[in-house]
Formats: C-alpha cells, sequence, structure tokens
C-alpha cells in the first residue's frame, strides 16, 4: 500500500512539474503606426522633388506576415501639377520580426492615385529597397523604407516619371516619426 502511495505522489509530482515548463508564450508581433515622411529624388519630370506626410497602420498576429495597410491620412508637402488633389492611397506590406536581433524587416508597396489620373507607385523589396525598424515588442520603432518610385498618367505624358528608363534612378527614403533617417 505505501509503494503504491508513494508511486501515485511520485507520478502527481512529475505532472504538476512538467504544466509549469509548458506555459502558453505570447504571440509574437510585427506592427507599425505613425506619422511618417517620404522624399522622392531622382527621376525627370514633374514627380522629382516630391514629398509627403503619410500616417498608416499595419499588423500582423504572429510576427511574420503580409496584408494591407491601414492609411489615417496622407498630403503632399509641396504642390505638384501631376498631383492637384489626392484620389486615393493604398499599400501592402510584408514584415518579419525577428526576436533574436530586435528587428522588424520587411517589404513594401504604396499607391497614390490623384483625381486627374496619375499613379505615383512606392516600391520597397530588395535588392533595391526594404523596410527596416526596431522591434520594442513587435511594434517597430526608428523605422525607414528606402526603394524606387514611378509616376504615370496615360492622358499626360508630362507625368510619366521614373522607372528604370529614367537617366537619373528614382529613389525615396520615408522616415517614421522624422524628417530624416538611415536606411541601410
Amino acid at each position: 500500500m505505501r509503494k503504491l502511495a508513494f508511486l501515485t505522489l511520485l507520478a502527481s509530482a512529475v505532472l504538476v512539474s512538467s504544466c509549469g515548463s509548458n506555459r502558453i508564450q505570447p504571440t509574437p508581433t510585427s506592427s507599425t503606426t505613425g506619422n511618417w515622411e517620404a522624399q522622392l529624388t531622382g527621376g525627370s519630370g514633374p514627380a522629382t522633388g516630391l514629398s509627403f506626410l503619410i500616417n498608416f497602420y499595419f499588423s500582423t498576429t504572429n510576427g511574420n506576415g503580409a496584408g494591407p495597410i491601414t492609411v489615417n491620412d496622407f498630403s503632399f508637402l509641396n504642390a505638384n501639377t501631376c498631383f492637384p488633389s489626392v484620389g486615393g492611397v493604398s499599400g501592402n506590406a510584408m514584415l518579419t520580426n525577428n526576436t533574436n536581433t530586435n528587428q522588424i524587416t520587411g517589404t513594401m508597396t504604396l499607391t497614390i492615385k490623384s483625381a486627374s489620373g496619375s499613379t505615383l507607385t512606392l516600391t520597397a523589396n530588395p535588392p533595391t529597397g526594404e523596410v527596416l525598424g526596431t522591434s520594442n515588442n513587435g511594434t517597430m520603432t526608428n523605422g525607414a523604407v528606402n526603394g524606387t518610385w514611378t509616376l504615370t498618367n496615360g492622358s499626360n505624358s508630362a507625368c510619366n516619371a521614373g522607372g528604370s528608363s529614367s537617366t537619373v534612378q528614382p529613389s525615396f527614403v520615408m522616415c517614421q516619426n522624422a524628417a530624416t533617417c538611415t536606411t541601410g
């Protein structure tokens, strides 16, 4: 009887002690939010030198993932004949949270359409661009995005600029909560 009681007690102790090591870990996230300032360089035509402010939000639930960004606000900082008014802004991002290095990296595409038919597309994909930031419990801080841009307008050829055919390679940098940042 003592052996049976001892074995039952031992089995219970092993069972209880193993439960403590199987705690549910919090799900890692990757998210970014806040105000971002973008500056376009290179290319040719009216889009050269454009800059804008954008406030957007993006989040993944398991630390890695792709999906649409939610744009809360957008405005150009300088006047431009290709964008007398903004017709819409949309985008997609894919972020990866490396919990070992506390870095968030990824890719992004942002499309800005004007009411006059112009489309400005910013692309941050390796090898010509990327999204970089520090992970603060899964939320990006010190974020920077760099890449290339194109501007197209089917009815106004003066508003076609950027792309690989330009004599000066078009590029952009977008900084989280800052006017300037380091992108690599």
